[in-house]
């Protein structure tokens, strides 16, 4: 059978409606001292829970203590350096001469107060940070312990989440109001389910931005956002879809694909009543499905296959990560121990065919092809499913009550250039985001010891240990390491796609003739 019309089919079906473009959005895209970005998620500078604060992150609002470049290795932030003087401390040295939006100075006590807000105010937060005290012992040094050994922290201080806020963002109850950084740009405006505007900030620290001002249109179709492109209605288009990624590198505009920290997988739910409680199933599944035709078939070539959880793209991914092979015959010898047997080309047990409740979401550009591949290669192998998408809060429901047997999910393990992240926050016994029913006590104390550990032979065999016990118990089905794509008009210079997937770093973009 092909894939192709499936795909189109689906694609089409669960393509949402066009907005009204916002006003003057032409002019300003024709401006050189205006940048025009199209977005898929609407960028919400009011909320700080909001796709865990990332806007801000990616808007340059807010700095990070530490950075990742471009090969996701750490780099200063607001601390010019940082030093491990514990197995439960960090120092950190802080830049001088920074200035937040609202004219504060940036020193150790206002980071101090931010980490705390953050920490109070966002319970994930706590959780990726492990802080037990938090100390500004001059105004250049920061003091931080943790819980525990916590190698990884100026790894999660990389993270979005921990971006630096003025006190001047919080009431006088602690809450958030808006933030107010010491990033490049500072927040302006915002018009529901439109734009929100962001504005050169001309005291900031570090190379000025050429842009007077950045537009982020929120345009979740995505067909409606390569048409604003072409149109000349914005200058940047993120995550097209790969179809027209084809089509946009034959013509005059600039596209842009790199091997990203994000990964689409399927998330099983371990639990008894379910077909894929059965290990057995899940390693047969896992066997089965040939990540290239997904690739080929339903992205375009847009995308890596994935058999490993964490992309071999990077170096920092331990050595030893296994990777499933594709091996049918290993799969159908899976099934038929676990009690199936193939008639008339589709597996049953005890007179009824298996079938898997598969549940997605259609607001992230490739998820609904991703999805769709998947179901018509098990109906190939004889797996019938039921295939249902959401948007990703309806979907969650879902997963939280139990009511599935795969969820297709898109995360970002690498983010922050360290296992420790989705590891500890995901699949973990006592994780928050844990909803597959699935526990292992090694696995547990595994990521646990990793965490304490500083990178080397033992980090290693650490997490590469704890990779093979998810390999084996089958609990994720890895499908496609993402490909971060990104198109621009012709005139726009200087933009790179920032493998991490959530850093647009626009102060180095300008536009003109090259």
């Amino acid at each position: 059978m092909t894939i192709r019309p499936i795909l189109l089919a689906a694609a089409l079906a669960v393509a949402a409606p066009a907005l009204a473009p916002a006003p003057a959005i032409a002019d300003s895209a024709a401006d050189n001292k205006t940048l025009v970005v199209g977005t898929m998620w609407e960028s919400l500078p009011l909320n700080m829970r909001a796709r865990r604060s990332r806007f801000f992150n990616e808007s340059e609002i807010l700095d990070t203590l530490i950075k990742l470049d471009y090969d996701m290795n750490l780099v200063p932030g607001l601390a010019t350096s940082w030093e491990r003087t514990g197995p439960e401390t960090f120092e950190f040295t802080l830049r001088e001469g920074v200035t937040f939006h609202d004219g504060t100075p940036f020193d150790a006590e206002a980071a101090k107060l931010s980490l705390e807000r953050v920490i109070a105010l966002l319970p994930y937060a706590a959780g990726l940070l492990n802080v037990a005290s938090i100390e500004a012992s001059d105004p250049q040094t920061l003091t931080i312990t943790t819980n525990e050994p916590f190698a990884a922290l100026p790894n999660q201080l990389t993270d979005a989440i921990t971006g630096i806020y003025a006190a001047s963002s919080f009431d006088e109850n602690g809450d958030f109001v808006q933030p107010v950084g010491t990033g490049p740009f500072r927040f302006v405006d915002y018009a529901k389910q439109q734009q929100t505007v962001v504005e050169r900030f001309d005291d900031y620290w570090g190379d000025a931005p050429a842009f007077e001002q950045v537009i982020y249109r929120h345009i979740p179709d995505h067909n409606a956002r390569t048409i604003a492109l072409e149109t000349g209605e914005i200058d940047i288009s993120i995550n097209p879809l790969p179809a027209d990624v084809v089509r946009l590198k034959e013509s005059d505009f600039k596209v842009l694909a790199e091997p990203s920290a994000g990964l689409y997988y399927g998330s099983f739910n371990t639990a008894d009543d379910r077909p894929t409680g059965d290990v057995r199933v899940r390693r047969a599944l896992d066997r089965l499905i040939d990540r290239s035709l997904i690739v080929e078939g339903a992205l375009d070539g847009v995308g890596m296959p994935a058999r490993s959880f964490f992309s071999p793209a990077f170096d920092w991914v331990p050595e030893g990560a296994p990777e499933t092979p594709l091996d049918p015959d290993g799969a159908a010898a899976l099934l038929t121990e676990a009690g199936y047997e193939k008639v008339d080309g589709s597996w049953v047990k005890d007179g009824e065919p298996l079938t898997l409740r598969i549940l997605s979401y259609s607001t992230r550009t490739e998820m609904p092809l991703i999805t769709d591949a998947l179901s018509a290669l098990l109906a190939r192998e004889g797996i019938e499913t039921s295939v249902e998408l959401f948007t990703f809060p309806g979907m969650m429901e879902f997963v939280r009550a139990g009511d599935y047997d795969i969820s297709i999910v898109f995360w970002t393990p690498e983010m922050t250039g360290h296992p420790d992240l989705h590891l500890k926050s995901q699949f973990t016994t006592d994780a928050t985001l844990n909803f597959q029913n699935w526990s292992n006590a090694q696995f547990d104390a595994l990521v646990n010891k990793g965490r304490g550990l500083d990178r080397g032979a033992e980090w290693d065999e650490t997490y590469a240990e704890a990779l093979q016990i998810m390999a084996d118990e089958a609990m994720v089905l890895p499908l496609v390491h993402k490909v971060y794509t990104a198109a621009t008009a012709p005139d726009v210079q200087g933009f790179r796609v920032h493998p991490s997937g959530f850093f647009y770093d626009f102060k180095s973009v300008e536009k003109g003739a090259e």
